[in-house]
């Protein structure tokens, strides 16, 4: 039993040591990328939603103080 523990903790360890030695570069490719607008974009919608129901949560909780 102590034999195949052994063989598979090498087996891992070569695998995974392996794996980075394969690794490619892509930064010439994603380098060029940038998607800081996109993600400004979408935290803008985000809080504009967040917004919108937190006014509604809070007007329906002054109108039920109302009634």
């Amino acid at each position: 039993m102590r034999n195949l523990k052994t063989k598979a903790a090498a087996a891992v360890a070569l695998a995974g040591g392996s794996a980075s030695a394969f690794a490619e570069d892509w930064t010439a490719v994603t380098g060029a990328v940038d998607l800081s607008g996109e993600i400004t974009a979408i935290m803008a919608v985000v809080g504009v939603l967040a917004g919108f129901f937190v006014v509604r949560k809070g007007g329906r909780l002054l109108l039920s103080m109302i009634k």
